[in-house]
């Protein structure tokens, strides 16, 4: 094995270098992966146009992989050889939450991709108790899928949602059909999706939405006359400037739960917040994952209640990072899931 690797880093907003570096090596407690695929997440495009509140430039990017133990530091972690996903959080393993295995809540927490070296890369180290052996009948892509799912099931369960929940998924991006598909294995007894964009929605009902708004054709309040039944649970998967949060304070009814997934923006703006207390309303927050998140999609995936299949719509190799950016950033040709493949 050379002692030298390529990566590529996003030394500034809208700006790659692919360069030769010296290959990590793993300390004690840690393992080397040799990267076999790395998905890209809407974070990662918000980085490149230097808008992530908790990503700054330089960073090598890439926090949804999959891959093969190359080598380890100790005797701790997954033998040599063996195929992994990983959960990407780097936490400081004294806290109370690093104790209970709440890593996403640890006040010190550097996630892998985000604010420590990530997997646009042939290899990256990581904590070995991080890297979770896969089935052998999984493939690289959903193994590398299991992040993004894992925080679908995370943000269902951070909202309770169950048997006779009737839930409405905005946003039918990968996490919120995702979201949606895990809300559908916890037994909710509808889950509906919402979308300005028509061949998303197609996908979402592919994948088990029991009901599609197309909410360029009409507004979501007016979409929602169409329902059966009203939805209980709202899921907000967009963020940004805090539009859609906005539309669903308006449209829940008295009692609702508001499940926040997507990142907002520092300068959102959401005119409907008094409706909080008004309309008696409770809005729930959601970090990321735990192990048993990533366990369960496991297990969801095995069973099928976890489905990809045309969700990946582009796939390039690791050395064409900037070339997959570019097609993202010009618009002219629809995505959903941009996959790196190793070289």
């Amino acid at each position: 094995m050379s002692n030298r690797m390529w990566q590529t880093k996003l030394v500034e907003p809208g700006r790659f270098v692919r360069e030769e570096v010296e290959r990590p090596q793993p300390g004690p407690d840690e393992v080397l992966i040799r990267v076999a695929r790395v998905g890209v997440c809407g974070s990662d495009i918000s980085a490149f146009h230097g808008r992530h509140p908790y990503i700054s430039c330089p960073i090598v990017l890439g926090h949804e992989f999959s891959g093969e133990v190359a080598a380890r530091g100790s005797d701790e972690g997954p033998a040599v050889g063996t195929r992994v996903t990983v959960i990407p959080h780097l936490g400081c393993g004294t806290c109370g939450a690093c104790a209970r295995g709440a890593y996403n809540l640890c006040d010190s927490l550097r996630v892998i991709g985000c604010q420590a070296p990530g997997a646009h890369a042939e290899y990256v180290t990581v904590p070995a108790n991080m890297a979770l052996p896969i089935p052998d009948g999984m493939s690289w892509d959903d193994a590398a899928m299991l992040e993004p799912a894992a925080v679908g099931f995370h943000a269902v369960r951070r909202a309770g949602i169950g048997p006779g929940d009737r839930v409405l998924v905005a946003g039918a991006g990968p996490i919120g059909i995702f979201t949606m598909q895990c809300a559908k294995a916890l037994g909710a007894e509808t889950v509906a999706i919402a979308d300005l964009d028509a061949v998303r929605l197609e996908l979402a009902r592919e994948l088990g939405a029991d009901a599609t708004l197309h909410t360029l054709a009409s507004p979501l309040a007016a979409d929602m006359k169409g329902l059966t039944d009203r939805p209980n649970v709202y899921v907000d998967c967009v963020g940004g400037a805090g539009e859609v949060f906005d539309q669903l304070l308006a449209v829940a009814p008295r009692g609702s739960r508001i499940l926040a997934v997507g990142v907002l923006k520092a300068d959102y703006r959401i005119p409907h917040l008094p409706d909080l207390t008004e309309h008696e309303l409770t809005v729930i927050g959601t970090s990321m994952y735990v192990r048993q998140d990533y366990e369960d999609a496991l297990a969801a995936f095995a069973d099928g209640r976890l489905r990809t299949k045309g969700m990946i719509t582009h796939t390039f190799t690791l050395a064409d990072v900037a070339t997959a950016f570019d097609l993202i950033e010009c618009g002219q040709e629809p995505y959903f899931k941009v996959m790196f493949t190793a070289e």
